[in-house]
């Protein structure tokens, strides 16, 4: 096991960190989008885009995109290569303002973080989309991890982070 770093709020990174992997020449029979931030105050990436777009959607945007030949290559006809994308329920009330992708004109934390996941939603259904239609084999879904205790809710409210907590306890033990 070997680890090798990539910061998806950084597209600098992210470059640096595909060309590593493509180095070793390993096959990429799974990637996980995963990464994320919710609910963060008003800030940039390094890039100078809105920290929930940036991180949650477009870093997993340019990773996925850089990897995909490689994914292509790693699947098989009773194998596919998999892309796992986490999402949220939240992009059920995501908009995307397509004229303020940055939230330039008006921040709101939910709303942003919803935007982002919604962006992630539609790029992963209209790539899955392609990748049928091009008759690849990879497969690409997006998932909704549901209520999870992650470091994700460290910018909420504190009344907020007891009723998820309780909410957990009921209903999931």
């Amino acid at each position: 096991v070997e680890f090798l770093y990539c910061d998806l709020a950084s597209m600098k990174s992210i470059r640096q960190f595909v060309r590593q992997f493509r180095a070793k020449n390993c096959p990429l029979h799974v990637l996980v989008n995963n990464a994320g931030v919710m609910l963060v105050p008003e800030r940039k990436t390094e890039d100078g885009f809105e920290e929930h777009f940036g991180l949650n959607y477009l870093g997993h945007f340019l990773l996925t995109n850089l990897l995909l030949d490689t994914l292509k290559q790693s699947g098989t006809h009773s194998h596919n290569a998999r892309i796992i994308t986490v999402s949220s329920a939240t992009h059920y009330v995501g908009k995307l303002h397509l004229n303020d992708l940055q939230s330039r004109c008006s921040y709101s934390p939910h709303g942003a973080y919803a935007q982002s996941k919604l962006a992630l939603v539609l790029f992963t259904y209209r790539l899955q989309h392609l990748l049928t239609a091009n008759g690849s084999h990879v497969t690409a879904n997006v998932v909704d991890p549901g209520v999870v205790n992650t470091e994700l809710y460290k910018h909420v409210f504190w009344v907020v982070k007891v009723v998820k907590w309780m909410t957990a306890w009921l209903f999931f033990k």
